[in-house]
């Protein structure tokens, strides 16, 4: 019995390259915004930018990320991604009714015509 299919595991790899690079691409779009707010316009965002620098105290006003960092965010990209979402479960319930409806129409087309 094979534990893991060979086949698919440059399917893993490729996505987890994508989830890093993703992942990194967050936090340094979130590196900028913390910048813009915090140092950049301070002064024009007033209490916005006092909320921001409290809310996320870094050393010198410096976002910094490590790979560490990038990592444990892919993890909870990956976490977050896998979650089961009610809407699927209102779709798939409004598909069967409309089935369920066009079978009944069906069998009564059916018995008419006999």
């Amino acid at each position: 019995m094979q534990i893991v299919s060979a086949m698919r595991f440059l399917d893993g790899v490729v996505f987890a390259v994508f989830l890093l690079i993703v992942s990194g691409g967050g936090l340094c779009l979130f590196g900028e915004f913390y910048k813009m707010c915090v140092v950049t316009k301070a002064k024009d965002l007033g209490y916005f930018s006092t909320f921001i620098e409290k809310s996320f105290p870094f050393a010198k006003k410096r976002f910094e990320f490590s790979l560490t960092h990038i990592i444990l965010f892919a993890i909870l990209i990956c976490i977050l991604s896998m979650k089961h979402h009610p809407a699927q479960d209102v779709r798939k319930k409004e598909v069967e009714k409309k089935q369920q409806k066009q079978k009944k129409k069906e069998a009564k087309a059916e018995d008419d015509s006999d």
